[in-house]
């Protein structure tokens, strides 16, 4: 018997059972597969973890040195207004702007940010060692140091300037991130305050066990709670930032020439609209400004497949004068870059994908310095009617509210001068304040109107030279018959002459040479009697009044210019036989532009001929277009149906004697040695009490003309007396720029 535990029936139960497997007389087995279940997802995740360190280790890394691409516009350049003697009148300016990224200006230095700009600087095996990383991070800020010393040098400036610069920045982003976290917090505040009395609701109407059951899905599924919020990044922590505008262009060349040298700094180019002349001129140059919503509106349905100009919200584009009328030619095309970026924002490079285009050049038929001077000219007149007339006492002249000159070519109708008073300066409507806005449109004299297209004043007696010419288109009146004038028409107190009123005496026996020279008024009526006003309007009608010249300038006016059939015309104003007087001596319900009137003066000395004004002389392309050749600007010219050479000839008579001869209106306050001058005083009537206009419209010289012109000075009295000694000193002003060459000999009045 075997001295042992167990016993023979249970081994022999056993045996019987055959070879079956038993676990228990393995126990290796058991323990080698529980440490296999063990070790398996051990070696599955390090088997991952050697891969990604190993062999996908430079995927992660890469993502450090992360970069993302974007297209920005580069801004072009508007073409130049130039002036006929070379004087620039409009033109853009480069303005170049300092920008940092604000993570290289901020101090202290994001932490995140200063260990990203670190791990860049170290090799990828290096990224883990603690001693290196501190060391890159001193680099960093050394850098960065670097970086505002050499600014400073560069700019010309001192570190103390740049640190207040950083600073304001610096303090202004705060206050946004300040701004936006609380109201985030406040929101998330709020959205927890909701949650917690919903779940309180819902478990009172609930089981526990339920209960139990949502609590333990939503702490298994849902993240946990971070005791305190992440801190939002704003947009402009990840931004560009200007430190200093308008830096001179060398210094901008000079940074971003060496972009290593200047790390997170940027130079933004801009483009300006600049008025050098500033007051030469400003209601014909007009002005470029920012593209409204309507206007660029009003472009999208005119353009619908695409805006040949690609205008944007943001462009300018021309809104008064040249630089509206011009703008297909002025108009820059812009240029496109690529912009790679890296993770935190900072300009990595830039690319130019397409060269922007500057516009062309418009050159205008202004001489500026005939403008210039006309223009002091003018506010002279003005100033000295505003002088009291005796010292001794506070009396003033005639008060005037503005004026006007015109000046141009007689065969071309190009404009030499265009002088209004008072001006503006063309700069202050770039961005005015509001106090110098208000202070332009409160004026009682209206600087910002453009007198010489808008202005509609009656034309008094320079009139008589239109209805002259009808008067012999008609042959009803033989212009050599001498008519007796009396001083008045039919009666004393109506319808008189000029020297009746102060001098009770008439011009006895006159023809309508004479008439002319003279200014007689009763002449004029007599004709106009006559003749009837049809014959007048008519040819009013045929020499442009009533309708705009067609200068190329937009908003111009074409004055008022009576309908005598009208009065046949029910609902209509009834037209009076006074009217017939009113309308041949440039009164009754007349009204013409200055412009208007310059140009019959035009027609008179060229034959006929009835020229569009015009300020556009050619357009000189940009130096990126594919043309170099001067596009000469064309303008539509016609002579004026019906009328005879010998008619024209007849009123160039008159208007001679006007200055010429001593009984001539003009004689006395325009006459020259120099150069003989024709023309025809006006003295426009206003009634209310008011000053009336003073009126000289004329050519020069008087025999072989070469320029028209027209002065009127509103409110200023007597033409003669006050207009009359402007346009003299016009032509001599002329005569010194070498405009108009000295006359040989005078002519004689007839």
């Amino acid at each position: 018997m075997r001295n042992r535990p167990g016993n023979d029936h249970l081994s022999s139960e056993n045996d019987a059972r055959g070879q079956s497997f038993q676990v228990d007389r393995l126990p290796g087995v058991r323990v080698f597969l529980l440490g296999l279940i063990l070790i398996a997802p051990f070696l599955a995740v390090s088997g991952r973890l050697l891969f990604i360190q190993l062999m996908n280790a430079e995927h992660f890394y890469s993502q450090f040195g992360r970069t993302t691409e974007s297209f920005e516009i580069i801004p072009s350049r508007d073409g130049r207004i130039v002036s006929i003697d070379g004087r620039v009148l409009a033109m853009d300016v480069e303005r170049f702007d300092l920008q940092a990224h604000y993570r290289w200006l901020e101090e202290p230095p994001n932490k995140r940010w200063l260990k990203q700009q670190a791990l860049m600087l170290l090799e990828p095996v290096d990224r883990r060692k603690q001693d290196k990383v501190d060391a890159a991070k001193e680099q960093v800020l050394a850098r960065r140091q670097q970086l505002w010393d050499e600014l400073a040098l560069v700019m010309h400036s001192t570190s103390d300037e740049l640190t207040e610069s950083r600073q304001q920045i610096q303090q202004r982003v705060e206050t946004i991130i300040e701004s936006v976290n609380q109201r985030a917090l406040s929101k998330q505040m709020t959205s927890q305050s909701v949650n917690t009395s919903t779940e309180s609701n819902t478990a009172d109407a609930q089981d526990r066990l339920t209960s139990f059951w949502n609590f333990l899905k939503e702490t298994l599924t849902r993240p946990p709670r971070r005791p305190q919020r992440d801190r939002i990044v704003v947009r402009e922590e990840l931004d560009y930032h200007t430190i200093t505008s308008g830096i001179p262009r060398e210094i901008a060349l000079a940074i971003s020439a060496h972009p290593e040298r200047f790390p997170g700094i940027n130079i933004q180019i801009a483009t300006l609209r600049e008025y050098p002349q500033k007051t030469i001129a400003p209601h014909e140059i007009g002005i470029r400004h920012r593209i409204d919503e309507k206007m660029l509106a009003a472009r999208k349905q005119r353009f619908p497949e695409g805006d040949p100009l690609d205008y944007r919200e943001g462009d300018r584009i021309g809104k008064m004068g040249v630089e509206r009328t011009y703008d297909r030619y002025l108009r820059g095309l812009r240029g496109l870059k690529r912009v790679v970026k890296n993770r935190q924002g900072e300009i990595i490079r830039t690319e130019v994908i397409r060269e922007p285009k500057s516009g062309d050049d418009v050159v205008l038929t202004l001489n500026t310095q005939i403008q210039g001077q006309t223009q002091e000219l003018l506010d002279q007149t003005l100033a000295d009617l505003q002088r009291p007339a005796d010292e001794k006492t506070e009396t003033t002249l005639d008060v005037s509210s503005g004026g006007c000159v015109v000046v141009l070519d007689v065969r071309t109708g190009a404009i030499v001068a265009t002088a209004s008073a008072p001006r503006y300066d063309l700069n202050l409507l770039l961005s005015p304040s509001p106090e110098e806005w208000q202070a332009v449109l409160n004026n009682p004299k209206r600087p910002l109107f453009p007198r010489a297209t808008q202005m509609m004043l009656p034309p008094g007696s320079t009139f008589k030279t239109l209805t002259s010419i009808a008067l012999l288109e008609s042959g009803k009146i033989d212009p050599d018959e001498y008519y007796a004038c009396r001083g008045y028409l039919d009666r004393p107190d109506r319808h008189r002459d000029y020297i009746y009123r102060h001098y009770g005496v008439g011009h006895n026996d006159i023809n309508l040479t004479q008439a002319l020279c003279q200014s007689c008024n009763v002449y004029f009526f007599q004709a106009a009697r006559t003749m009837g006003p049809e014959l007048i309007c008519h040819w009013a009608s045929q020499l442009g009044f009533g309708k705009p010249t067609g200068i190329d300038i937009p908003g111009e006016r074409g004055g008022h210019l009576p309908d005598p059939s009208t009065k046949k015309k029910k609902g209509s104003s009834p037209w009076y036989p006074g009217d017939t007087l009113g309308i041949a001596i440039g009164q009754s319900r007349l009204t013409v532009t200055p412009l208007q009137i310059a140009r019959l003066m035009a027609v008179v000395a060229n034959d006929g001929e009835l020229i569009v004004p015009h300020l556009g002389h050619s357009i000189v392309p940009s130096a990126e277009s594919s043309t170099t050749t001067r596009q000469m600007i064309s303008h539509p010219r016609r002579y004026v149906s019906g009328i005879h050479p010998g008619t024209l000839e007849r009123v160039r008579e008159g208007l001679i004697d006007v200055v010429a001869h001593p009984r001539g209106t003009g004689y006395k306050t325009v006459r020259m040695k120099e150069i003989s001058i024709a023309g025809k005083t006006g003295t426009a009537e206003t009634g209310g009490g008011k000053n009336d206009h003073a009126w000289f419209a004329g050519f020069v010289p008087a025999e072989r003309p070469k320029y028209a012109f027209a002065v009127v000075i509103e409110h200023g009295g007597s033409g003669s007396r006050v207009a009359g000694p402007v346009a003299q000193k016009l032509v001599r002003l002329m005569l010194d720029a070498g405009l108009l060459a000295p006359t040989a000999g005078k002519l004689q009045a007839n």
